[in-house]
């Protein structure tokens, strides 16, 4: 699988994980309505999107700066932290936050894992649900 979805149900946290090295549109969408399927039978949820394995991306920046004006995927006012470690992806990741904060979003770019757990206030053992996909454990 493309990418991975695990839950924190004590703190109500999506963990998300794109576990392809080349960011694609097609992956970013399938990645989009999977998380919203998801998000919008629980919630309301904070989230972490894990970038931080991603390498290279063949997404332009008008398809992000679209895909930032999207609805959230995660619907609700909580804490969406975005992980990202390469440059490109990074910066990517920083032009969806800038996007988001104009229409009130909640949304932080960060460049680990440690950090984004911090901001949310969680660790990583406390992911013990895998949503998606189902037949793999978290």
């Amino acid at each position: 699988m493309k990418f991975l979805i695990d839950l924190d149900p004590t703190h109500r946290v999506l963990r998300t994980t794109i576990a392809a090295a080349v960011l694609t549109e097609k992956l970013l969408d399938d990645f989009y309505q999977e998380l919203s399927l998801v998000a919008y039978r629980g919630g309301p949820y904070a989230a972490i999107f894990d970038f931080s394995g991603v390498t290279d991306t063949t997404i332009s920046a008008d398809a992000v700066r679209d895909f930032a004006l999207r609805d959230p995927p995660i619907p609700g006012g909580r804490t969406r932290v975005a992980v990202a470690k390469e440059p490109l992806i990074f910066g990517f990741a920083r032009m969806v936050q800038q996007i988001r904060d104009l229409i009130g979003t909640q949304y932080q770019v960060v460049h680990s894992l440690e950090e984004a757990y911090n901001l949310v206030g969680v660790c990583p053992e406390d992911f013990s649900e895998r949503l998606f996909p189902k037949d793999q454990a978290a």
